[in-house]
């Protein structure tokens, strides 16, 4: 009896013992038990979006451009043959691997958009520039292979045809009004990503020199990656404001600093090559220089702006304006002139048969005169170019010497012979130019002095007669011919 009273109270304890470690457990949280946190989620947006209307507006704005716009981009998928480089296992071994035709086919990605409901498309040049397929893929799934219509090398354009039903093209915009800091998107297939949009704004206009073409792009910094050549940037209307065309980068990606083809231009080569099958260029005829500092306080430029007119063709819409050599241009239709590379692009977006007006200064007077540009001709008579005469000349033939340290001869035939100059060119021969003198900077043997302010040299004895009535410390203009094309530099003639 004893032992089982023994037995029911050590029972006891043990189940006291249990229940005292289950109570001590669900109190204290342990391995395998989780404690509950106190949570209270926001209750809604921080902002009533009818405070930010205008935000909401915004970002339903920008959701209408996307899908108004992006239908009519594609992404272009070229194809072309190279050769390959060659195997060195191959070479050294003589065990042919898998590619051993020497030839490979590889594949490149661009972008481009619709411009017509007939299928045309426009790209850049590089894109599709000697390839064997191209094949444009459209955002609704559909693909189709494409043919080159036309091309503008000089621009950066092409021209390209799909044979597909229900297209919506894009309308090229009035890039004349682009404005800096104005809001752009590019759209395109960067690094193969489709259908990307990236914002941001216009960074700068008349960007010269960021590639071989003379074009004057347009800077943004929206995010534009290889891919991105040749697709559309639009405006918040969704018009095409330029060909996104080349980026400057270190790394080979966006780095805010990309460059478009302004629609104007693009929509002047379009026309062409839909209407006549290639890029025609337009032509006024004139060869220019920039005017420098100098030459503006010389000629009393207010502003100091314009291209010097070195040269015009015969018979060309120049000659026939009355524009004349050592005019200087300063607008063409309204728009400012400020360097050579603004002429030839003021021309080359004025349509065939269309008249511009050019704004100039002659002989200090300001003077309009209109001209109608007409296409520039296949053959526009190429320049002669010579050389110098390698050896010793005539002693009996007259040469002199003037500004300090420039030795001049007349040109007579003999002369002509020796160093191919036309019979039509005019002036006197440099014959060498002292290297301490100052000269020696803008002027060396071989270049013909063709005037002096304005003066007409025919002879060594014109040179030498107008040298010697020239103020040594006042600057003077000559036209000079050099290799066949005629220039205006300001000279210090002491």
């Amino acid at each position: 009896m004893k032992s089982f009273l023994k037995f029911l109270v050590f029972v006891l304890f043990l189940a006291l013992a249990i229940s005292l470690i289950y109570v001590w457990q669900t109190k204290e949280p342990g391995v395998g038990q989780a404690k509950v946190e106190k949570f209270t989620p926001a209750e809604g947006p921080k902002i009533d979006l009818g405070s930010v209307d205008i935000l909401q507006r915004l970002n339903d704005e920008y959701t209408k451009l996307f899908d108004a716009v992006v239908p009519s981009v594609v992404s272009i998928t070229t194809t072309k043959t190279v050769q390959r480089t060659p195997d060195p296992f191959e070479f050294f071994f003589g065990f042919p691997n898998s590619r051993s035709s020497g030839r490979e086919r590889v594949s490149s990605l661009g972008s481009g958009f619709i411009v017509s409901k007939e299928g045309h498309i426009l790209t850049n040049y590089h894109v599709v520039q000697g390839t064997d397929d191209i094949v444009v893929d459209l955002n609704d799934g559909r693909q189709a292979k494409a043919t080159v219509v036309g091309s503008d090398q000089q621009v950066d354009v092409a021209v390209l045809k799909i044979n597909l039903p229900n297209l919506t093209p894009l309308s090229l915009a009035d890039s004349d009004q682009v404005k800096v800091g104005q809001i752009v998107f590019a759209v395109g297939n960067p690094f193969g990503l489709r259908e990307s949009v990236s914002q941001g704004i216009i960074s700068a206009r008349d960007r010269r020199g960021i590639s071989d073409s003379s074009v004057e792009f347009f800077q943004t910094d929206t995010a534009i990656n290889p891919g991105n050549s040749g697709g559309p940037l639009v405006d918040v209307k969704g018009e095409v404001v330029g060909i996104n065309s080349v980026i400057y980068s270190e790394s080979g990606g966006n780095q805010g600093v990309g460059f478009a083809i302004p629609s104007n231009l693009v929509r002047r080569t379009l026309k062409s090559i839909i209407e006549k099958g290639r890029a025609v260029r337009s032509y006024l005829g004139v060869s220019v220089q920039q005017i420098t500092n100098d030459q503006a306080q010389q000629f009393k430029l207010d502003p100091p702006i314009g291209t010097m007119v070195t040269d015009v063709d015969p018979g060309s819409p120049a000659e026939k304006a009355g524009i004349i050599r050592g005019d200087i241009i300063q607008k063409i239709n309204g728009h400012e002139i400020r360097d050579s590379a603004a002429v030839g692009n003021r021309i080359a977006e004025t349509d065939i048969g269309a008249t511009v007006t050019i704004d100039l200064v002659r002989e200090g007077q300001a003077k309009t005169v209109s001209a109608q540009i007409v296409e520039q001709p296949a053959q526009i008579g190429s320049r002669l170019s010579r050389n110098p005469p390698g050896g010793r000349h005539n002693n009996n033939t007259r040469s002199v010497r003037a500004f300090a340290g420039v030795e001049v001869r007349t040109l007579d035939s003999q002369l002509r012979s020796e160093a191919n100059i036309p019979e039509d060119t005019q002036g006197v021969f440099v014959m060498s130019v002292d290297p301490s003198s100052k000269l020696s900077q803008e002027l060396q043997a071989g270049d013909i002095i063709q005037a002096i302010n304005n003066q007409p040299i025919a002879s060594a004895e014109d040179f030498q007669k107008i040298a010697q009535q020239l103020d040594p410390s006042r600057p003077v203009v000559v036209v000079l011919d050099r290799d066949g094309q005629q220039s205006f530099i300001v000279v210090q003639p002491g």
